[in-house]
């Protein structure tokens, strides 16, 4: 083949990579040029996941199924591989499109969802649910959802808890590994690490969080010595940390992946949101200590639970 054939291919697959990037809006192309999607190791489970994921609560929150596909499929395609969901997202439905999303691609992601019952029948029947709403035999992870008081944990561990159902659900191979999450109590969250040696613990890790009952203070410490992947969510605090300017979304993701965490998961409601976090993920440096500092000292005035409400002390 002659040289100027190989640069008129060259030529002509850039020109098409433009146009398709132009219609997805204008990080798209700088998503896809950057470099590889940067990968981590996910705790002791020794898997290798992007260090950005998709919420699977934010994929399913346009109207039209159609885009909720399109943004799963976009997500893969520029690399990232670590799904999150949840049995009760959108009531079902997050765990449907995602389900219809990965036909053909399952092999190529790690996928994780939740569970919200805390015994072993109810957890058994949300177990075959998700199971057949994400259209798998199998799950890599699944992870007790929001575990917000130690009596969940007591209901959890105890006899006819739901840590049966997962321990056999192992053994059968219908899920891989097993973790906990949690949004209110970093007490909560050290007890379980305490308690068993779960393989992933997710938990909200944001520029605010070092500010008021700190997971990043109180948990992830411990957890990077007992080795479960660490999994970072409510990393804007649902968008309030761009509403109230507290941080851009480039200087709160950046000092996310500049701690100890294996994986960030990233609620994108839509393509071009997920076309920028790619690129800040293929772009990132760490922060240097002085800049965190800094960054921390301007978020200070903001702490407590007007933005990370969910930092709420629950109901008893």
């Amino acid at each position: 083949m002659e040289p100027h054939e190989l640069d008129r291919r060259g030529f002509l697959k850039t020109a098409a990579l433009t146009t398709a990037s132009a219609a997805l809006g204008p990080w798209a192309q700088a998503a896809e040029l950057y470099g590889k999607m940067p990968m981590r190791v996910l705790g002791r489970t020794g898997l290798k996941v992007s260090s950005i994921g998709v919420g699977g609560y934010h994929a399913s929150v346009p109207k039209e199924e159609g885009e909720s596909i399109a943004l799963l499929h976009r997500a893969i395609d520029l690399g990232v591989n670590f799904f999150d969901n949840a049995d009760c997202y959108h009531k079902g439905m997050a765990e449907e499109r995602m389900g219809k999303a990965l036909e053909g691609y399952r092999k190529k992601v790690i996928l994780m969802t939740k569970v919200d019952q805390r015994d072993a029948a109810g957890s058994l029947q949300t177990l075959e649910t998700s199971l057949r709403r994400l259209r798998t035999d199998y799950l890599d992870l699944w992870q007790f959802h929001g575990v917000e008081k130690m009596e969940e944990l007591d209901q959890i561990f105890g006899p006819g808890g739901a840590l049966e159902t997962a321990e056999k659900a192992r053994k059968d191979g219908k899920i891989r590994f097993i973790g906990v999450t949690g949004h209110a109590d970093p007490q909560v969250h050290l007890a379980a690490l305490k308690r068993y040696p779960f393989d992933t613990i997710q938990m909200p890790i944001n520029v605010l969080d070092p500010h008021f009952k700190s997971f990043r203070k109180t948990v992830v410490d411990e957890a990077v010595s007992r080795n479960p992947g660490v999994i970072a969510m409510k990393t804007l605090s649902m968008g309030k940390i761009l509403s109230y300017r507290v941080a851009t979304v480039a200087e709160a993701l950046r000092w996310v992946w500049s701690q100890p965490v294996s994986v960030l998961v990233s609620g994108c409601e839509n393509v071009e949101q997920l076309n920028y976090n790619v690129y800040l993920a293929k772009t990132f440096t760490p922060m240097p200590e002085d800049e965190q500092a800094a960054l921390l000292a301007r978020t200070e005035p903001h702490k407590g639970t007007q933005i990370e409400d969910y930092k709420r002390s629950p109901q008893s």
